[in-house]
């Protein structure tokens, strides 16, 4: 730990998440990160999991990542060493990232850090994890104009300052912009996971049928994995020109590679915040055909650069696509306006500067870090009688032999 902390940097951030995992709110982290480093402004990362698919990225833009491994430690001692990291790193700014393991890390912070979160989502789950912490926040970054109007109504966060802080991508220069070819068979892209509950993957068969029944030439790429993946290569085969491929889970670093290569991208969501593979790809020049949600899309996609399909239209997304394969100057028109949309509201250049003018520009008095910490149940806790004293020492030793 530094001993003289008056001479640390004003602005130091800490990024913490309860896990790395593959998605939108990993991505965002990275961007972040990445953004903060280019500004010399000292970062890190602290997940409470090990796995980190995206540690190459955060190590290309020399951003340490703190993970201790959820499979040999249990809660609570992954939240005394996540805490003494932060001791030694001694932010002035905290992020909790993802799920409630990354806000419990802000109940123990020294008063005197500035304490933020992040509504990534607009979902149940989301606002009752805001509930349970506001007490704990200075700030809250909503994706999405809705979820900030939503937090806003909630009783609980009646003193909780909500500011709308949309998401950044890297947008590419002209060379990596998708291009559109009038006589070439129409390029679908799908980024993200195969599930149902929340990307509705399980419509995908239905689309796959209704453009084969049309006759238009096309390739489908289907790019994640999920609980639908093995059911949607089961039941979506290709025809003599009408082809679909299952790329699996791509790394991040190639995803500008697989997003110059498409046409079209097709997000078929019940419900989102502000999805980042929809900026990715409209970034790159792709023509989103998106569901017509409150959360995020309005703010990103309207008539001139994308095609809206009412939630409960299911035979709207083939529809759509249909349209732009025989309309391809239109489609052409609709690229250029989805690249200069994300290039001008949603770089990662943008993203950085509406954080920093969120964050206070001198660094408070903070009180001295503590020496140990009491760790008490989480507050999301259905029963807190798991994490008393004996219970505690029986889970050590359930993960020392597992």
């Amino acid at each position: 730990m530094n001993s003289n902390p008056s001479k640390l940097p004003a602005l130091r951030i800490a990024l913490i998440s309860g896990g790395l995992p593959c998605g939108g709110s990993t991505t965002f982290l990275c961007n972040f990160a990445a953004g903060l480093a280019q500004r010399k402004i000292p970062v890190e990362v602290f997940s409470f999991e090990k796995d980190n698919p995206l540690a190459t990225d955060f190590s290309r833009s020399n951003v340490p990542v703190f993970a201790p491994d959820e499979r040999r430690l249990i809660f609570e001692d992954r939240l005394r060493a996540v805490l003494e990291e932060l001791r030694r790193f001694q932010p002035a700014v905290v992020l909790a990232n993802l799920g409630a393991l990354s806000y419990e890390a802000l109940r123990y912070l020294p008063p005197g850090i500035f304490r933020a979160g992040i509504c990534h989502t607009d979902h149940d789950r989301e606002y009752t994890l805001v509930r349970h912490y506001a007490p704990h926040l200075d700030l809250l970054a909503a994706v999405s104009r809705h979820i900030k109007q939503k937090v806003d109504a909630m009783p609980e966060c009646s003193g909780l300052p909500a500011r709308y802080l949309p998401l950044g991508v890297f947008v590419p220069s002209e060379a990596g912009v998708a291009r559109v070819e009038p006589n070439r068979p129409l390029r679908i892209l799908y980024l993200g996971r195969l599930d149902g509950e929340q990307k509705r993957a399980h419509l995908f068969p239905r689309i796959f049928e209704q453009l084969k029944a049309s006759g238009i030439p096309f390739h489908w790429t289907i790019a994640g994995d999920g609980p639908e993946k093995s059911a949607l290569e089961r039941v979506m085969q290709s025809a003599p020109g009408q082809t679909v491929s299952f790329a699996g889970q791509i790394p991040h670093a190639r995803v500008p590679e697989l997003l110059s290569a498409q046409d079209v991208f097709l997000l078929v969501s019940d419900y989102e915040g502000l999805p980042l593979s929809l900026l990715e790809a409209m970034g790159a020049g792709i023509v989103p055909i998106v569901s017509q949600l409150p959360s995020g899309i309005p703010e990103v996609v309207d008539a001139g650069n994308g095609m809206l399909v009412p939630v409960d239209d299911l035979d709207g997304y083939a529809r759509a696509i249909i349209h732009l394969h025989g309309h391809r100057d239109e489609l052409a028109a609709k690229s250029a306006a989805a690249h200069e949309r994300v290039k001008m509201e949603f770089s990662v250049e943008a993203m950085t500067d509406r954080w920093l003018a969120a964050f206070p520009a001198t660094k408070g008095d903070i009180a001295p870090w503590p020496r140990h910490w009491r760790i008490q149940a989480p507050l999301t806790a259905g029963n807190s009688a798991f994490f008393s004293r004996p219970v505690r020492m029986l889970r050590r030793l359930t993960v020392k032999f597992r």
